[in-house]
């Protein structure tokens, strides 16, 4: 008796699992509000370098002239991104 409702048990668990992945093609997308929203949007000015390294929220960038910067970029504008390092080779 008991081996029976187990059976009985299981075959709806089963039954319940196939007819939700027959239903689920026919249910709407999600929409655009769940689309992910970046958490912070720069604007890196190209005369500050090419991207060497990323690390930290950091941005390591190397100008022409080889002077390296070291820039974060966690923030808002208008005081983000903002030069952390200045570093120049001598």
């Amino acid at each position: 008796m008991a081996t029976d409702r187990y059976i009985k048990a299981v075959l709806t668990i089963i039954a319940l699992a196939l007819t939700a992945l027959v239903v689920r093609p026919w249910l709407p997308e999600p929409g655009p509000a769940h689309a992910q929203v970046p958490k912070y949007e720069v604007s890196i000015p190209k005369e500050w370098g090419k991207l060497v390294a990323y690390s930290n929220n950091n941005l390591l960038l190397e100008a022409p002239d080889k002077t390296m910067r070291v820039v974060d970029i966690e923030g808002r504008a208008p005081e983000y991104p903002k030069v952390k390092a200045l570093i120049r080779w001598q």
